[in-house]
């Protein structure tokens, strides 16, 4: 998302049209779901995409002809099941796209402006498209850039929609990331995962009691790289209720003090490696410590889903796609 706001600002900033793709709704199976983005320039696509296939070519080639007109549209992509395959769809449904044409001008570049600046703090805020109109994006402290007037977003208002207010209708996306994966342990199965979950949009915090292994050199795609000794991290970390562990520790009493630290956070979720053996005596070592068994169940061990890996890269990608799964349930 990033990377797609930052091309449409330098656009804008050169005086170039553009014209933001959003899925905003739909049933059935589609590619992705509402919340999907894409920019597009005379060109054609430029960043993000809702989906690729033969869907995300014609919504392609509407934006091209929306952008030289300077239109906005809302387009229901109706399939039958004959015609779904061809769209990368399965068992027919619609999926609703909104083509938000964005020209160069004041209004649009400070909506951008914002929504980069809050991105790059990881700062939430709430990105907001008329369904007839320009882009607007309303802060955290109530701060709106790039339209006039807001709709007063429900706080229960947790996923991606539309949203009617007054006589008009406007589409709503919470945008934020402000969750940390904390990976205690820098070794061969973290120098693999790190880089995934970076590439995956998670931020990375690195930690590990050997300097070698805790270096930003070794993780350059971290956020940042601390050298602990694991039975000090008390007191170090400001983990919130959004945030990630993960124990990848070399030996038990590694993955013992992590976890003990863990438990005592707010954590949303806590994962672990281990053989079963293993994971067993860290958690009687757990109990010996008073923690109960209705704490250890906070624990997913053995992180990652069961798709039978055995590299470190490929437990990397189990673990990668739990926290994806997890991530997309995230509520809070």
């Amino acid at each position: 998302m990033r990377k797609l706001i930052e091309i449409l600002k330098d656009r804008c900033d050169k005086g170039l049209p553009s014209m933001l793709v959003t899925i905003v709704g739909g049933s059935g199976s589609s590619p992705r779901g509402a919340g999907a983005h894409m920019a597009v320039g005379e060109e054609g696509r430029l960043a993000g995409t809702i989906g690729g296939g033969m869907l995300e070519f014609k919504a392609t080639e509407s934006a091209c002809v929306y952008l030289k007109n300077g239109e906005d549209k809302l387009v229901s992509y109706g399939l039958t099941n004959e015609t779904a395959a061809g769209l990368g769809m399965v068992c027919g449904g619609k999926v609703d796209i909104l083509f938000t044409y964005l020209p160069p001008v004041p209004a649009v570049r400070d909506a951008l402006e914002q929504m980069g600046s809050c991105l790059s703090c990881h700062i939430p805020g709430w990105l907001i498209l008329p369904l007839k109109g320009r882009i607007g994006f309303l802060g955290e402290e109530g701060k709106l850039a790039g339209l006039e007037k807001a709709p007063k977003i429900p706080s229960d208002m947790g996923k991606p929609g539309i949203l009617e207010y007054g006589k008009e209708k406007y589409y709503i996306q919470k945008i934020q990331n402000t969750s940390r994966v904390y990976v205690f342990g820098g070794g061969h199965l973290a120098q693999e995962l790190v880089p995934l979950l970076s590439h995956l949009g998670f931020r990375c915090i690195v930690t590990d009691d050997r300097a070698e292994y805790s270096s930003k050199d070794l993780f350059s795609d971290a956020e940042e790289v601390r050298t602990l000794s694991y039975d000090e991290l008390d007191g170090k970390f400001d983990i919130q209720p959004q945030d990630y562990i993960i124990a990848v520790t070399r030996g038990h009493m590694g993955d013992f003090e992590v976890q003990r630290f863990a438990l005592k956070t707010p954590a949303y979720y806590i994962g672990a490696v281990g053989s079963r053996s293993k994971i067993a005596a860290v958690n009687q070592k757990l109990r010996e410590n008073g923690f109960t068994d209705e704490d250890i169940s906070r624990i997913t061990a053995p992180i990652g889903l069961p798709i039978k890996s055995e590299t470190p890269a490929e437990i990397a990608v189990s673990i990668a796609a739990q926290l994806i799964e997890k991530r997309a349930d995230y509520t809070g």
